[in-house]
C-alpha cells in the first residue's frame, strides 16, 4: 500500500508538470510572442544585415571574446587560453593576421578546443597538466529574454537543459535568405514535427512568422506518452503560442495531431493543393520527408512541385532518390546540436546534403588532429560563435560531426551573399540518427555484451547495432545477431531492447516511443561486422568509412 507522503510527492510531481500554464506565465509568454511578431522582417533587410555581418564578422569574433572571455573570469574559455598561454593581444594579432578561422585553427592545435562529452559535462578536460569540468549551463549568455526551456537527448549522463530565446534574430535573418535562395517565399508552407517540449516546429514557426511568411498547416506528429499531465501541457502550451501568434501580421495554426501511420493526411492536402495550382513547402525531419514521399508513392499520387526542407538526420542519397521519385524536391538545414543552425541548403549543389556555413555568424573548422579508430581519417567539426545573438558562447566546440570541405562559386543567392564555404557528406561519429533526434551510445555496451546475451544466449561480440537505410531511404536500426545464436525468442529480444534504450531519462523514453510508431527496429541474423582490427563495436554505422574532410 501506498502511504499518503508518497502519493503527494506523486501528485506534487505531475501537478508541477502544469506549472508553465499558470495566468502570470501564460501572460508573459503571449505578450511577447505578440510583440516579437508584430514587425516582421524583409528581405532586404535580411540580406543588408548578412553583408553588414560579413563585412565586421573579424571585428565582432575579437569584440566578443574580449568581452565575453577575456573579461569574464568565470569563462571556461579563458582557463583554455590561458592555460595555451594566448592572452587577447595574441589572439587579435593572429586574426588580423591570417583570418578567423586559421586563427582558430591555431588554436585548436594548441588545446584550445571543447569535444562534445566535454561540453556536456560527461568528460573532465585536460590539457597538459591542467585539467577542468565544465557544463552547458556555463556557456549560456544571461539576459537573453522570453524563451522555451529545452532538453535534449543525451544518455549516458543526465539530460542537458538549455533555453531557446523567442527573439532568435539572426536564424530568422539567415532562414530568410535561404528561403529567398530556393524562391520559397510564394509557396504554400506547413509544417510535420511535434509539440512542445519538442522545440523543432514552434521554433520554426516563430521564425516564419516573423519572415510574413503564413503557415498554413502544422501536422504535430503524435508521440505516446505514460504522463498524462506532461503530455497535455507540452500540447496546451503549444496551442498557446499559436493563439497569442494568431494576431499578428503572418501568424501560424494551431497543432493537428496526427499518427506517425496516417501522413496519408499530409499526402492528400498536398495533392488537393496542386489542383488548385499551388505549390507545397513541407518543413520536418528527413525520415519524415522520406515517409510522406512513401505514403505518396503507394497511393499513386504525384507530388510535383512539393519542396521539402529535412532537418535532424543526413539527408542521403537514398532519401533523396525516394523524395524525386514521386517529383519532389528537397534541401537541408544542418543544425550543430547547440541550437543553431550551421548549414543552409545549397541551391546551385553539387552534392545532395551541400549546404552553406553561414559565415557572418558562425565558423566552421575541422580538427587539425584526426580521431583514431575508425577506417579513414575523421576530422571532427568544431564550431565558433560569432555573435552575442546567438544564446550561448561556442569556441572550437565539437558537435559530433564531421564532414567535407569545400569553396567554390555555386552562383546560388547564399554565394551571392558571400557564404562561400560548402559542406557535404555529413555524419556523425559519435551518435546514431533516427526519426530527427539523436542518441549517443556511450551505454551500448553494458547492453549488448551483458544484458542480451545474459537473458537471450550468446556472449559479447554476438549482438551489434546498425544504422541503415531499407529500399525506401528509412532509416532503421538493425540488431544483427550472430547466427550461432540458438534458440531466439526475436520478439521478447526487440521488446528487451526498446526497454534498455527507454531507460535513465524521459527523453530516452520519449525516443523510445517515437522508435516504437515508426517500426524502426529489426533483427538480422549475421555475423557483426568487425573493423580492420578485429573491433567488433557496439554501434556500426557504415558511413564512417566514408572521407570526412
Amino acid at each position: 500500500m501506498i502511504d499518503l507522503e508518497t502519493l503527494g510527492q506523486r501528485f506534487w510531481a505531475l501537478t508541477s508538470e502544469l506549472k508553465a500554464l499558470t495566468p502570470k506565465e501564460m501572460s508573459t509568454l503571449t505578450g511577447a510572442v505578440r510583440a516579437y511578431l508584430a514587425e516582421p522582417i524583409s528581405i532586404a533587410q535580411a540580406e543588408e544585415e548578412v553583408k553588414r555581418k560579413l563585412e565586421t564578422r573579424a571585428q565582432r569574433f575579437l569584440e566578443l571574446a574580449r568581452a565575453q572571455i577575456y573579461e569574464r573570469p568565470s569563462s571556461p574559455y579563458l582557463k583554455l587560453l590561458r592555460a595555451a598561454g594566448c592572452e587577447h593581444g595574441d589572439l587579435q594579432r593572429e586574426v588580423q593576421t591570417r583570418g578567423v578561422e586559421k586563427a582558430l585553427e591555431q588554436l585548436a592545435g594548441a588545446g584550445v578546443y571543447l569535444t562534445s562529452a566535454e561540453f556536456k559535462g560527461k568528460e573532465p578536460v585536460v590539457r597538459g597538466r591542467e585539467s577542468f569540468t565544465f557544463s552547458p549551463g556555463d556557456f549560456v549568455y544571461s539576459n537573453v529574454g522570453p524563451g522555451f526551456a529545452t532538453q535534449s537527448s543525451g544518455t549516458t549522463n543526465r539530460p542537458v537543459r538549455s533555453f531557446r530565446p523567442l527573439a532568435q534574430y539572426d536564424k530568422v535573418i539567415s532562414v530568410a535568405v535561404f528561403l529567398s535562395a530556393h524562391g520559397l517565399f510564394s509557396y504554400t508552407h506547413a509544417l510535420y514535427d511535434a509539440v512542445l517540449p519538442a522545440t523543432g516546429a514552434v521554433n520554426n514557426l516563430v521564425v516564419y512568422a516573423k519572415l510574413g511568411i503564413p503557415t498554413e498547416r502544422w501536422f504535430a506528429r503524435k508521440v505516446s506518452s505514460s504522463n498524462v499531465l506532461s503530455r497535455w501541457k507540452g500540447y496546451l502550451t503549444s496551442r498557446l503560442v499559436a493563439r497569442a501568434a494568431k494576431r499578428c501580421p503572418a501568424g501560424f495554426p494551431s497543432p493537428e495531431i496526427i499518427g506517425t501511420n496516417h501522413t496519408e493526411r499530409i499526402v492528400r492536402w498536398i495533392e488537393k493543393k496542386r489542383h488548385a495550382g499551388k505549390s507545397c513547402c513541407i518543413t520536418c525531419a528527413t525520415s519524415n520527408a522520406a515517409r510522406i514521399a512513401r505514403v505518396a508513392w503507394d497511393l499513386g499520387v504525384s507530388l510535383e512541385g512539393t519542396k521539402f526542407v529535412v532537418t535532424g538526420e543526413p539527408f542521403t542519397d537514398a532519401k533523396k532518390e525516394a523524395i524525386e521519385r514521386v517529383g519532389a524536391s528537397a534541401t537541408t538545414r544542418f543544425a550543430s546540436g547547440f541550437g543553431l543552425t550551421i548549414g543552409y541548403g545549397c541551391a546551385s549543389p553539387l552534392h545532395g546534403d551541400e549546404v552553406h556555413v553561414p559565415q557572418h555568424s558562425t565558423a566552421v573548422i575541422a580538427q587539425p588532429q584526426a580521431l583514431g579508430g575508425a577506417a579513414a581519417p575523421i576530422h571532427p567539426l568544431m564550431v565558433t560563435t560569432l555573435d552575442r545573438l546567438a544564446g550561448m558562447i561556442l569556441l572550437n566546440v565539437q558537435n559530433g560531426d564531421y564532414a567535407s570541405f569545400e569553396e567554390r562559386p555555386c552562383g546560388c543567392g547564399l554565394d551571392r551573399l558571400g557564404w562561400k564555404l560548402h559542406l557535404h557528406r555529413i555524419r556523425s561519429y559519435e551518435k546514431f540518427t533516427s526519426e530527427g533526434m539523436n542518441y549517443f551510445y556511450g551505454d551500448l555496451f553494458e547492453i549488448l555484451e551483458k544484458i542480451l546475451p545474459a537473458e537471450f544466449g550468446g556472449g559479447p561480440g554476438d549482438y551489434q547495432l546498425a544504422e541503415e537505410e531499407d529500399d525506401m531511404g528509412q532509416t532503421r536500426l538493425t540488431l544483427r545477431v550472430h547466427p550461432d545464436v540458438p534458440n531466439l525468442d526475436e520478439n521478447g529480444l526487440l521488446r528487451r531492447l526498446q526497454e534498455e534504450l527507454a531507460k535513465g531519462s524521459r527523453a530516452n523514453q520519449f525516443q523510445a516511443r517515437v522508435w516504437e510508431d515508426a517500426r524502426t527496429f529489426r533483427i538480422r541474423r549475421e555475423v557483426p561486422y568487425s573493423s580492420p582490427r578485429g573491433k567488433i563495436l557496439p554501434l556500426h554505422i557504415p558511413h564512417l568509412s566514408r572521407s570526412g574532410s
